[in-house]
């Protein structure tokens, strides 16, 4: 009775882990870099688990984008859960990320709703606004995910990202909202609304 009662505890507790699911809502690269704690160039070392739901990444730091810590060519660890339902990411040893997160009680964290990509992912233009600070020293200026006609009504003071277009991800790869006076507005007139 007691072993039929253990298995099914362990059924159950392993149900749970698969039956969780990691969803993100679409976020503008700028909104990630200024809701973090750090943003950072770095390539991966080597991976180990840290405990029975998390990973921990030791990698090399080669530019922060944002102020303050990790400094670059530090070597520093960061922890992310260890699978895709509970939102990890999986880097691969050797390559070289943007890796967005958070300090929590001291320790580096992300997970797979950050703006985590290859440095070969980025556009030209991601990458010249993460090295100069656009996004940073613009983060007062708000980018706003809306559907269809409710976005004329957030265009004011926001710079808004029509999810109904086709082009949406313009935005992402070619934009960022900036400061102009005491309005926020796209950087560039490459994606329309």
């Amino acid at each position: 009775m007691r072993v039929s009662w253990l298995c099914g505890l362990c059924l159950v507790s392993c149900l749970v882990k698969v039956s969780l699911s990691c969803s993100c809502l679409p976020t503008h690269l700028q909104t990630d870099v200024c809701q973090a704690d750090f943003a950072i160039q770095a390539t991966v070392l080597s991976v180990e688990n840290s405990d029975e739901y998390t990973l921990r990444y030791k990698v090399t730091v080669h530019e922060n984008f944002t102020t303050g810590k990790p400094k670059p060519n530090s070597v520093i660890y960061i922890l992310t859960a260890d699978n895709s339902a509970l939102c990890g990411v999986s880097f691969i040893i050797g390559e070289t990320y943007l890796i967005v997160g958070n300090v929590v009680q001291g320790k580096y964290r992300t997970n797979s709703c950050r703006g985590n990509l290859k440095l070969s992912a980025l556009s030209q233009f991601q990458m010249s606004a993460l090295k100069t600070k656009l996004y940073v020293n613009n983060c007062e200026c708000e980018v706003v995910l809306c559907h269809g006609t409710d976005c004329k009504s957030k265009a004011e003071f926001n710079c808004p990202i029509n999810l109904s277009s086709s082009r949406a991800d313009c935005y992402n790869d070619n934009e960022a909202c900036t400061k102009r006076g005491s309005l926020c507005s796209w950087t560039n007139t490459t994606c329309t609304l």
